[in-house]
């Protein structure tokens, strides 16, 4: 494997594993949760509109091309493509505090 293509594999384990991720993904998983049995309204479901719109696209994908049950990869394709969300947020979140100062992110 080229140095490249290791540096950004380490990088990659290390920001799916970084504590702010875990904490946005328990987040975003409280959220769904809470809008789903009732105890806030659904509109609550706005922060996770992104994975919710790939586990859609992907669950009809999967039912209307390969005849796959309905809501069949619904739920798996939601805490993946939640998991990439809260990635992507807390890679927003350590570039934020790298340009506003905070030198103890990334090292």
């Amino acid at each position: 494997m080229s140095d490249i293509a290791t540096r950004f594999a380490r990088g990659a384990v290390r920001l799916a594993t970084a504590p702010e991720t875990l904490a946005v993904f328990v987040v975003l998983v409280l959220a769904w949760g809470a809008g789903f049995v009732g105890v806030l309204p659904k509109e609550v479901w706005i922060v996770d509109f992104p994975a919710l719109a790939a586990a859609f696209f992907l669950d009809t994908l999967a039912f209307n091309e390969f005849g796959v049950g309905e809501n069949t990869v619904f739920y798996s394709a939601l805490v993946v493509f939640g998991y990439v969300q809260a990635m992507l947020v807390a890679t927003g979140v350590r570039v934020l505090r790298r340009r506003l100062g905070h030198p103890s992110v990334g090292e």
